[in-house]
């Protein structure tokens, strides 16, 4: 399973919403006939090509088109996933699939990114890295050599790098809580404009463009009640909750 038990339920009744088709606004939207097209709620996990591993995709409704005997849409409650349209002749709509969020969230993941999906990424581990470090309890700087090595960077290369480019003379990544702070800030702060000036960048990470088959990435957004076309919203870097238990990501969530 997927998501909270109210996101789950979120998704259950959006389907239903559109197969019902007592209301064809959110159709209009979306640009498509209501009497041959469906919407189906992703239950499974798909390959991603840049993860090379099957994870959750972007989408978690999106909308096929065939003739799905009306009977049996209405004894299911007007829901369909995935292994209910096994059932019938239906094709997949490219470019359909929607990102379904709850009205009131904005805590939910954007996306994580593991060292191995970030160097593949942005090139290099170095930003996460920095982004990743402890900075404000001195107790805990000696877990800075555990953060490096998650990330694969050297301790040298860490200091040679942020020397270099924010002209500091940082000597140890285990001391001087002010110029980690300043690696850490300009870490995050440089991993958010990358991602902002990088369109094809961007497009992966907010709509599984280049990760995902159709119809699995998410052109489109259904947040605080309104579908929308998917966007490129606002957001922050965070490392996410593992780091004290040895998982470094760094994850993108929505700016508060």
């Amino acid at each position: 399973m997927r998501g909270t038990k109210e996101g789950t339920q979120e998704e259950i009744n959006f389907v239903k919403l559109l197969n019902k088709k007592e209301n064809l606004f959110y159709w209009d939207i979306l640009g498509l006939n209501s009497k041959t097209h469906y919407a189906v709620r992703v239950i499974t996990q798909k390959y991603g090509f840049i993860n090379e591993s099957k994870i959750f995709p972007k989408a978690d409704v999106f909308i096929v088109k065939g003739d799905i005997d009306m009977d049996y849409l209405k004894n299911n409650d007007y829901f369909l996933d995935e292994n209910d349209i096994q059932k019938f002749n239906v094709s997949y709509i490219d470019k359909s699939g929607i990102s379904i969020k709850l009205k009131d969230s904005k805590k939910y993941q954007i996306m994580k990114l593991s060292p191995s999906t970030f160097k593949k990424l942005f090139g290099s581990n170095i930003l996460a890295s920095g982004a990743s470090i402890y900075s404000t309890k001195e107790m805990e700087f000696y877990k800075n050599i555990d953060i490096l090595n998650g990330w694969e960077i050297k301790e040298k290369e860490f200091i040679d790098f942020f020397n270099t480019k924010l002209n500091i003379n940082l000597k140890s990544v285990t001391k001087d809580k002010n110029l980690l702070s300043i690696i850490k800030k300009f870490s995050n702060q440089e991993i958010k404009q990358v991602i902002e000036e990088d369109e094809k960048l961007s497009k992966f990470i907010f709509f599984g463009i280049g990760n995902f088959k159709e119809p699995f990435t998410a052109y489109w957004l259904y947040e605080e009640g309104v579908l929308k076309h998917n966007y490129i919203i606002p957001f922050n870097i965070t490392t996410g909750s593992g780091r004290s238990k040895g998982i470094y990501t760094i994850v993108i969530k929505p700016r508060k």
